[in-house]
């Protein structure tokens, strides 16, 4: 009996065997998002983008919540409140929509669309999404939200995509209408070129999806499925042509260092970002960064190297790990790879080290840092800066105890691989791991790190080239109390008398927006914060150098004699 018959023989035999009525397995339901850009005027930076979703099957009942999306992600603003022409039917007509929204507090508080009748069949929604390059009212936050440029639209999901509140596993289907847009105008996303089908799932892996459409420019310019791919619009400062090049061959050293058998899919998306510039933020099979008036390309090497290793690097565990080891291989990968010199690496290193030396706040506990994320970019860098240096400290320990056999690496990647099998890698996981390399020891260096501790590594965590050295450097001080740069509206509490903030003029009770992002400033020793100050009912800017007393900070410096040696390690 050949293969084929042996499987319609089994077929056959199912069917005869299967009680009245039953049938076979019935296709998961259906998703089809259909995104239609309209003409873009770049002059006012707006547009807009009308959406239709057509699921297959949603059945809710009378006063459920029918579709979500957030008012507030990462105290980035969405279309919730500034969409338009909301409509939904089913297969019994119009289906009527009231509004109930989340208490404004944490990372996320959303908007639920709740059904007036209990809906019965297919749903098919519809809305028009604005376009909107005005600055965010709200200050930092992620590149989230839709905005166009060169003549096209680029967003993410969660700023513009409403979703069905069910976890039902749906065949999701990705159209697009470009009519609209100039001729030649292409469209991509995270999943993939043009018209695509997501992977069956949620529906909620759109809202962590990149959308671009427009008169795109690529690299390389012959675009795969597979492999890396860069798309960008407009004109940035710089040819981000050779940077997406680098990162293109840095993303093909990860993929061997981490493991991977093949080169998965990873797209980079570039925009221009009025708050943020230089920021980023890691999504599905694809990182967003952004670019300034002023950004050089070589100067988001950090970043594009720091989100890319967030793709390698899932875990239960906290953001400790997650934006640590980010920070600690940022720049060591691509040192390995030969991708940075010497000199690149000490400098991402040093600037990770100043800002953390130099923070009063850096022995704030693990424990309360996400209550108070965005209140304080002091207290926003910790995971990064602390999380980084403790990985380096980590990193020594266990190269000394195992004689040079062993690292962090090791450890990661075995994170790595339980996380991808469904088994525990979480914070006890981590810590398991950690006690089987260096016993009580590196317990106690996990629980330090949490509580707050200093994490100092020592000359030779490094590698053999480089020696810890110390320098002063001013604090990083606003000069007022960093909440009232929190919400919509920023008005200056807490003014410190003296401060540089004082001494330009600044008062309580201004009212202020920004244009720059805090943790750059930070960052930064020379970094000068201009702020829009609304007094008396006139506007003016006020700039100042955001530093208060000096201290002393950790620093590494290349050892004499080291030239010729091989550093990376």
């Amino acid at each position: 009996m050949t293969l084929r018959t042996r499987l319609l023989a089994g077929l056959a035999a199912a069917l005869i065997l299967a009680p009245a009525g039953a049938s076979l397995a019935q296709p998961a339901p259906s998703l089809d998002v259909r995104l239609t850009p309209s003409r873009m005027d770049e002059a006012k930076g707006a547009g807009s983008l009308a959406v239709e979703l057509r699921l297959s099957d949603l059945s809710v009942q009378a006063g459920a919540p029918l579709l979500t999306l957030p008012l507030v992600i990462a105290n980035t603003a969405t279309v919730a409140d500034t969409l338009s022409g909301l409509s939904a039917t089913d297969a019994d007509g119009d289906v009527s929509l009231t509004v109930r929204d989340d208490p404004a507090k944490g990372m996320v508080w959303s908007r639920h669309w709740l059904a007036g009748r209990a809906t019965r069949g297919p749903v098919v929604v519809r809305y028009i999404a604005p376009v909107d390059n005005t600055p965010p009212t709200r200050g930092s936050g992620p590149p989230y939200a839709l905005r166009t440029e060169g003549g096209g639209v680029s967003g993410v999901g969660n700023t513009f995509i409403l979703l069905p509140e069910d976890q039902v596993a749906r065949r999701i289907r990705l159209s697009w209408d470009l009519s609209a847009l100039p001729k030649g105008s292409t469209a991509t996303s995270s999943f993939g070129e043009g018209d695509v089908a997501l992977p069956d799932g949620p529906a909620g892996q759109l809202a962590s999806t990149v959308f671009m459409a427009g008169p795109m420019k690529r690299e390389p310019a012959a675009v795969s499925e597979t492999g890396f791919s860069a798309a960008w619009m407009g004109t940035p400062p710089f040819d981000p042509a050779p940077l997406m090049a680098w990162t293109n061959r840095l993303h093909g050293w990860m993929s061997g260092f981490f493991h991977d058998k093949a080169v998965p899919p990873y797209r980079v998306f570039l925009r221009y970002n009025p708050i943020n510039a230089g920021g980023g933020t890691a999504l599905t099979r694809s990182f967003l960064t952004t670019y300034g008036a002023d950004t050089k390309g070589d100067s988001l090497k950090g970043t594009l190297s720091h989100e890319m290793v967030h793709t390698w690097t899932d875990s239960d565990a906290g953001q400790w790990y997650g934006e640590g080891i980010a920070v600690h291989y940022q720049g060591l990968l691509p040192f390995r790879a030969g991708l940075l010199s010497a000199d690149e690496f000490l400098e991402d290193l040093n600037d990770t080290a100043r800002r953390y030396y130099a923070n009063p706040l850096n022995g704030t506990p693990d424990h309360e840092i996400m209550p108070r994320f965005w209140e304080d970019s002091r207290i926003r860098v910790l995971p990064y800066d602390r999380g980084g240096l403790y990985f380096a400290v980590l990193d020594g320990k266990i190269r000394r105890a195992s004689g040079g056999k062993r690292s962090v690496d090791d450890l990661v990647l075995e994170m790595n691989r339980r996380f991808a099998a469904g088994e525990k890698a979480d914070d006890a996981a981590w810590i398991a791991l950690v006690t089987g390399e260096l016993g009580e020891g590196g317990r106690k260096l996990h629980e330090t790190m949490l509580a707050g501790g200093l994490m100092l590594p020592q000359d030779d965590d490094f590698g053999p080239c480089f020696t810890r050295t110390t320098a002063k450097v001013r604090r990083f001080e606003l000069g007022f109390e960093p909440k009232s740069l929190v919400g919509t509206t920023k008005t200056i509490r807490g003014l410190i008398p003296g401060s540089e903030a004082a001494k330009a003029g600044l008062r309580d009770g201004d009212v202020v927006t920004y244009a720059v992002a805090l943790d750059g400033v930070q960052g930064d020793p020379a970094a000068t914060l201009t702020l829009k100050v609304t007094r008396d009912g006139k506007t003016f800017p006020l700039t100042y150098l955001p530093r208060g007393d000096q201290a002393e900070v950790y620093q590494w410096a290349r050892k004499p004699g080291t030239e010729g040696m091989k550093c990376a390690y």
